[in-house]
């Protein structure tokens, strides 16, 4: 019985250890950010009822990627975003929303294209996909 609690003991200790070192595993990924011509023509709009027209500008592009860049390099990890199929980044709150096209050049490197920016509201959501990964902010 004494061998069975020490076997036991052993193993928990090892799977304990385990646990320990994966919690410190980290996996980074360089991001380089590409905003295409449909992106630049969508920062203003004046055709959307109760919008607000104020330019999505690059810097606000950059702090929502840079709020959301440990969620997209997760989802990358576990395969959620997949190379080029688009996921969207939106805060109501922030009134932003971003759609890319995430490229893998590499392993750890990708490049994430913006395809299309939107002041997202509560009278004006931006609309995604079905099974489209979606990352709040």
């Amino acid at each position: 019985m004494n061998n069975l609690r020490s076997l036991i003991k052993k193993h928990l200790l090892v799977e304990k250890r385990i646990g320990q070192i994966m919690s410190n595993i980290t996996i980074t990924y360089a991001f380089d950010i590409d905003r295409k011509k449909h992106a630049e023509d969508r920062s203003t709009r004046n055709d959307i009822e109760d919008y607000n027209e104020k330019e999505i500008s690059n810097a606000e592009i950059l702090y929502a990627i840079d709020l959301t860049k440990r969620k997209i390099a997760e989802k990358i990890n576990s395969g959620e975003i997949q190379d080029g199929v688009s996921f969207v980044i939106k805060s109501a709150e922030k009134e932003l929303a971003v759609a890319m096209i995430p490229h893998m050049v590499d392993d750890k490197y990708w490049k994430l294209l913006i395809k299309t920016v939107f002041r997202e509201s509560e009278s004006n959501p931006f609309y995604t996909g079905k099974n489209q990964v979606v990352i709040y902010f």
